[in-house]
């Protein structure tokens, strides 16, 4: 793959071969557009031998849809191999060899028309495969279906629902229509759950009985050895699918990824029919005759359990980001521990699942979205990482500021020259209204500059081949600050403020505290005041894909801010009022007493009395 080369940046090639090679591959594609062109006016049967039934004017359309549309990825003949294939992960659909993951049927057999029809119209998270619903009308999605199975050779195609009977243990109808189907057509292939879910779509709803099952159920069939002992796809670095191309297990506390959830991440089916079907061309099996309908109903509420709830956008079907990040206030010091308690927070969204009370006053994590840079140099078209979680703290006693950043990369770098990385992005110079214009975000530009805060490291005693460490590793760190003034401007400062206080890479998740001073003297150092919006992104480095330099994701700018404490006056005035009122009431009582006891003696008119 592109993406796994090292190349050195350094090197520049004669200008007279950069233009011979651009022309060369514009001329690949263009040859490849004529090619494509030309197909389309070829009878389907004459690629692959489509079934006789099949509506000749439906195949016809359906070829014009594939050649617009998945050409590119999926090749002319289906084979996976199109010009864009050797920069994905995980690589195209190999048509040809009918082998499709996301199905109701069994391992090894062939999809029914509903998959199809569902892959196209909502696509597959965490691969490149788009939601062409928004895209194409309903008869053109049933169209190039039927033109993708006629690409399908030495197979043949069964829609028969007692297939699916047998496999899911319950009834489906494999339907030509598109209409109603959502993520996979509701709860009913695999029956109803053995439990009743009693909360909204961003909540699982199972009782806490149902996840321990599972949990055991995890273990005992030894899901660990691929998934890893927190379900972070971290168990087995040598993986790779049927045409020998890497592949890593499923994430599980990223359900937004999970292949065929676009629709509905927080739904346990989705993983409840994963663990019934296996996946073709992987080396994931089916568990259908290991475990029964509820038993796999029960694994899948354990999986389901590990995913953080967040709210999705409905246009990318990702969590949506936290685009303020609160740093909260700490009377004395900050405890610079990782897994001090003080730190512990929910992996949740306060706006769907309430913090508990023990977290409430604790730093929230704040997921920020990251994508690959592909705007210059080297770019990093598969970015393993595609999020990260930032919560902080702030001293006004220490005068200093602590930023826990943590990922997930299931597997670290054990070469020096290639080391894993994240940084912390910050305007060398901030303006004083909120919203002004920021600095470019790769590097700043020549007026602006920024500020980075970068980390690289390595693990100690790491092999990716051994036995998971319960109690994770440390890292050996390198800390440095960079003033930016464009990529090509970079410069390392001769003095470096900033610490790593703390760090830890444990199954598959790595965590490093930043801290520095709110104030410092440097002419481009960001100063951090209380109560202001401070831009801040953040960058991020994949040693074990050679990512390093321009090659890494990167983020988007977000703001910072550093919540104030609490005014003294906040602790002694409530006191001080309710002492003051207390007293008022008091009096107001002894006077009403005191006159009447005057009326009683005559002393006061009734008149005069209190109302």
């Amino acid at each position: 793959m592109m993406v796994g080369n090292n190349l050195n940046l350094t090197v520049t090639k004669p200008k007279h071969m950069e233009i011979a090679m651009i022309n060369i591959n514009y001329l690949k594609r263009l040859i490849l557009s004529f090619l494509a062109v030309a197909l389309i006016a070829i009878p389907g049967t004459a690629l692959a031998g489509a079934p006789t039934p099949v509506n000749k004017d439906m195949l016809e359309k359906g070829k014009k849809v594939y050649f617009k549309r998945c050409v590119w990825c999926h090749g002319v003949e289906g084979g996976g191999d199109g010009p864009s294939a050797e920069r994905l992960y995980t690589r195209p659909r190999n048509f040809i060899q009918g082998t499709f993951k996301i199905r109701w049927t069994d391992s090894g057999e062939l999809p029914l028309d509903i998959n199809l029809i569902n892959t196209v119209k909502n696509g597959l998270q965490g691969s490149a495969m788009p939601a062409w619903g928004e895209f194409l009308s309903e008869d053109e999605i049933l169209a190039v279906v039927q033109f993708v199975k006629s690409l399908v050779q030495d197979r043949e195609w069964d829609d028969e629902d007692e297939e699916v009977n047998n496999v899911l243990g319950g009834a489906a109808t494999a339907s030509s229509s598109i209409a109603g189907i959502g993520a996979d057509v509701g709860k009913g292939p695999l029956g109803d759950p053995p439990w009743t879910a009693t909360k909204g779509p961003y909540h699982l709803g199972v009782p806490q009985e149902h996840i321990d099952a599972g949990k055991e159920i995890f273990i005992k069939n030894k899901c660990w050895e691929c998934h890893g002992g927190e379900g972070r796809g971290d168990g087995n670095p040598t993986m790779k699918d049927d045409w020998g191309f890497p592949i890593l297990a499923a994430n599980w506390q990223e359900c937004w990824n999970f292949r065929g959830a676009r629709r509905d991440p927080y739904n346990p089916f989705v993983i409840a029919r994963t663990i019934s079907t296996g996946l073709n061309g992987t080396p994931m099996p089916n568990f259908r005759e290991q475990l029964t309908g509820s038993e796999r109903w029960q694994l899948a509420a354990f999986v389901n359990s590990l995913c953080p709830r967040k709210k999705i956008d409905k246009l990318n079907n990702k969590p949506v980001p936290d685009f303020l990040i609160q740093s909260v206030y700490t009377e004395g010091p900050v405890v610079p521990k990782i897994d001090d308690p003080s730190w512990a927070s929910a992996y949740t969204d306060y706006r769907i699942v309430p913090l508990s009370e023990e977290t409430t006053e604790n730093p929230m994590r704040h997921y920020i979205a990251l994508a690959g840079q592909i705007t210059r140099g080297k770019r990093n078209f598969d970015p393993k990482a595609d999020n990260l979680w930032v919560s902080a703290r702030w001293s006004q006693e220490e005068g200093a500021v602590y930023y826990l950043v943590e990922y997930d990369n299931r597997f670290l770098s054990t070469d020096p020259e290639y080391p894993d990385g994240v940084a912390i992005q910050w305007p060398g110079k901030l303006q004083d209204l909120f919203g002004a214009e920021k600095p470019y975000f790769i590097y700043g530009d020549s007026k602006k500059p920024v500020d980075v805060w970068k980390a690289n490291f390595m693990a100690k005693d790491y092999n990716a081949t051994n036995a998971p460490n319960e109690k994770g590793y440390q890292l050996d760190v390198t800390v440095k600050e960079l003033i930016g003034n464009g990529f090509d401007a970079i410069q390392e400062k001769d003095e470096v403020k900033v610490e790593v206080v703390d760090s830890i890479f444990h199954q598959g998740r790595v965590k490093v505290m930043f801290k520095r001073a709110l104030t410092t003297e440097g002419e481009n150092d960001v100063q951090i005041p209380s109560e202001k919006f401070i831009p801040v992104s953040f960058m991020q480095w994949a040693g074990r894909d050679k990512e390093h330099d321009e090659h890494m994701a990167i983020s988007t700018w977000y703001y910072t801010i550093l919540k104030p404490g609490l005014p003294a006056s906040l602790y002694y005035m409530p006191p001080i009022i309710a002492a003051v009122f207390i007293c008022f009431q008091g009096w107001l009582v002894w006077m009403t007493k005191r006159t009447r006891k005057m009326y009683d003696e005559g002393k006061v008119k009734r008149d005069e009395l209190p109302k």
